[in-house]
């Protein structure tokens, strides 16, 4: 029997369910794992547990896995720091970029993703999408036009986030963009800043108004 990759969407897994998996009982997996033919994490509690990717490669090492690409899909993932940028039609022609050169790559089941946000900002409401999506094996290959679109720092964690889940970052474009890093950077830092600046506006009205209430 076959396994599809996208069924292991679990950290780690049980002795016993190991021992499905390979048709064998799970004092047999206990075993193994004594004896060091699988790596497990012993817990407090004495249960054992293995990692995802050691099932992953015993069933990868039996032939029991499936590494189609069904149900996957490719993201296009663009961002621009500011709303001036995206206004002017910066975001959109970074799309289209993005699209043209994976018109050529076999797309499956394509979708695109904008994002108006700084690239220091490491909450941002559609990267944190496709980073979901990336943990439950949806995803197969990500295109962005530089690699700090993802991200200004850490783009390396990510990658290895992507990798351990087989999904590929497909960066377009390696060429010297239009815009220097520091020009990039000072519109980030910009951008964090008129935003730190709305909340300490908003905290000095709230205590403004508190103030008023209790001695007004």
């Amino acid at each position: 029997m076959m396994y599809h990759i996208s069924e292991f969407n679990k950290e780690f897994y049980r002795p016993g369910e190991v021992g499905k998996y390979l048709g064998v009982v799970q004092r047999t997996i206990s075993r193994y794992c004594e004896q060091g033919k699988i790596q497990d994490i012993l817990l407090d509690t004495g249960k054992r547990v293995i990692p995802k990717s050691e099932v992953v490669r015993i069933l990868a090492e039996k032939g029991l896995i499936d590494y189609s690409l069904k149900g996957r899909k490719d993201i296009v993932y663009a961002r621009v720091s500011t709303h001036k940028q995206a206004t002017r039609g910066d975001l959109d022609r970074q799309v289209e970029k993005i699209l043209a050169f994976a018109a050529n790559k076999n797309p499956k089941d394509l979708f695109v993703v904008k994002e108006v946000a700084s690239g220091l900002n490491d909450n941002r409401k559609e990267l944190l999408k496709v980073i979901q999506l990336v943990l439950e094996n949806k995803v197969d290959r990500i295109f962005i036009s530089y690699k700090d679109r993802l991200t200004r720092f850490g783009f390396n964690y990510l990658e290895t986030m992507c990798k351990f889940n087989n999904t590929e970052i497909v960066v377009v474009s390696t060429e010297e963009k239009e815009k220097s890093i520091e020009e990039e950077l000072a519109e980030d830092l910009i951008a964090i800043i008129h935003s730190f600046s709305g909340k300490l506006y908003g905290l000095r009205g709230r205590v403004k108004k508190a103030v008023d209430k209790e001695f007004g």
